[in-house]
């Protein structure tokens, strides 16, 4: 297997250019100095260039091409190369200074962010979202569409998804959802205790305790503090958590709940894949359904609150004067709201909706990016009966298209069918799950998750995993029946 070995020492190349990427990434939002962003910016440009260039490099395309007849059909070998010619087919029909134009201008674009966002002002950020909507229209008609401009986009985050088959999952929620909103958010739930000024760096530590009791190694990976949650880090073996603060103590409980699952899904891929194509999640929306797993259904449990709020209210006396039925049913408050981090299961679905919306009517021109901010509230009335106060509270509240993610946003609400499919499916085998939680006993339910999900890895597409873990292809079923049973 001459080929094919020579093939994984390429994309271990690959793998430490792009680790080299995320880490300045983490460090950019986490430690870096705000002056170092030009740097940083010309830093990451370069690496993108030395990296996709490698990818698509006519030796590459060779080794991919003579390593196909040395495999075996079925093996992990060939689950490998049916993952690195995705990529190729992807990557190889967008030019190289295309590449380094997004890296550039979303880095650029980054910064501006953070500090319109501060200041309320979309007028500051708009000239980037010009330049990186219309970088996203360049990399669409380069690979290609049959149907909408959107299909191409979508699939590089979720494969096989089109924006017919985000709309289908959209339309079949709406309506059961907005029934069970009504009546969920009619009923009168005191939630003002969990509001306060809370110490974020004790609640991260907190919440290292129970990330530690489910199962995930710190020696292996970290939480920090900082303003957008997310979970990266260059391998396995080095996962960089974030939890947000706020003034709602759900801010870092359920962020950190939320990164642990997408730490617990890296952490456990299988070192034999580690630095190669096949390593990690399969896509955005399985990683979603794992992080909403942890920070929903497990998060916001009884079970689990019943092993750990005597806890919190031990290292946190103000919640003492309340019992483990008003904590669990102010975590579970419904209640529709302009921000979507941190917004409660139901209506969550309708701010991932309103991007989706959003994102493809500028796409085709319906929505000037100059209108976003009159778009955005317009919707958030239609959907939510709300209307931001600000910039700050609407259109720029997330980072992902300053950072050029254009068809991201619907993989959040398939995350969540997937949660509660999968969910459902390990309930047949976990009956007493519940339980299990209530007496501190997660190792059952991760070993589960574990070997039907995070030890695949790369291994199947993400709708052959769904079929593989649930018998069927991913649907709207479970999610409203769950719904309806925790809310109805």
């Amino acid at each position: 297997m001459k080929a094919y070995k020579k093939l994984i020492d390429r994309f271990y190349e690959i793998d430490a250019l792009d680790s080299a990427m995320g880490l300045m990434s983490w460090d950019r939002q986490v430690l870096m100095p705000t002056g170092g962003g030009p740097a940083r910016t010309k830093h990451t440009a370069i690496l993108a260039r030395i990296s996709h260039e490698l990818l698509i490099s006519d030796e590459t395309q060779r080794l991919a091409e003579d390593a196909a007849s040395e495999v075996e059909p079925g093996s992990d070998e060939s689950a490998l190369l049916r993952v690195v010619n995705r990529e190729l087919e992807i990557e190889t029909k967008f030019p190289t200074p295309l590449v380094e134009e997004k890296s550039r201008t979303s880095s650029e674009a980054y910064e501006v962010w953070r500090a319109a966002r501060a200041e309320s002002d979309f007028s500051r950020l708009a000239p980037y979202l010009e330049k990186l909507f219309e970088v996203a229209r360049k990399f669409a008609n380069l690979r290609g569409y049959k149907d909408h401009i959107y299909d191409p986009l979508i699939d590089l985050y979720e494969e096989g998804a089109t924006y017919d088959s985000a709309k289908a999952m959209f339309d079949a929620i709406k309506s059961p959802i907005k029934d069970i909103v009504a009546t969920a958010s009619a009923r009168a739930i005191d939630d003002s205790f969990l509001y306060g000024d809370w110490d974020s760096e004790k609640l991260l530590a907190f919440n290292q305790r129970i990330a530690e009791e489910i199962g995930f190694d710190f020696t292996r990976g970290r939480f920090d503090l900082t303003t957008n949650a997310f979970c990266g880090g260059p391998s396995k073996d080095d996962i960089r958590m974030t939890a947000r603060p706020g003034r709602h103590i759900g801010a870092v409980l359920f962020s950190a709940l939320h990164e642990m699952g997408h730490g617990l899904y890296e952490q456990n891929s299988p070192s034999k894949w580690g630095r190669t194509p096949l390593k990690g999640g399969i896509s955005l929306g399985v990683h979603e359904s794992q992080s909403r797993t942890w920070e929903n259904i497990v998060g916001r449990s009884m079970g689990l609150w019943k092993r750990f709020y005597p806890e919190l209210q031990s290292e946190f006396p103000a919640l003492k004067g309340h019992s483990l039925d008003e904590f669990y049913l102010a975590i579970n408050k419904v209640e529709p709201g302009p921000i979507r981090i941190g917004s409660d299961e139901l209506t969550y679905n309708f701010h991932i909706l309103i991007r989706f919306e959003l994102e493809t009517e500028i796409l085709t021109g319906q929505v000037r990016i100059k209108d976003l901010p009159e778009a955005w509230n317009e919707k958030y009335r239609s959907y939510l009966g709300i209307v931001p106060k600000n910039d700050a509270e609407g259109c720029l509240q997330d980072v992902h298209w300053s950072r050029g993610s254009v068809g991201y946003f619907p993989t959040y609400s398939m995350g969540n069918m997937m949660s509660w499919q999968i969910w459902h499916r390990l309930q047949q085998d976990i009956p007493d799950a519940e339980s299990k939680m209530a007496a501190g006993d997660f190792k059952r339910i991760l070993g589960w998750l574990t070997d039907k999900i995070y030890s695949q890895a790369k291994r199947y597409t993400p709708s052959d995993l769904m079929t593989r873990v649930t018998g069927r292809p991913m649907g709207p079923e479970d999610y409203i029946k769950g719904m309806q049973a925790k809310f109805g």
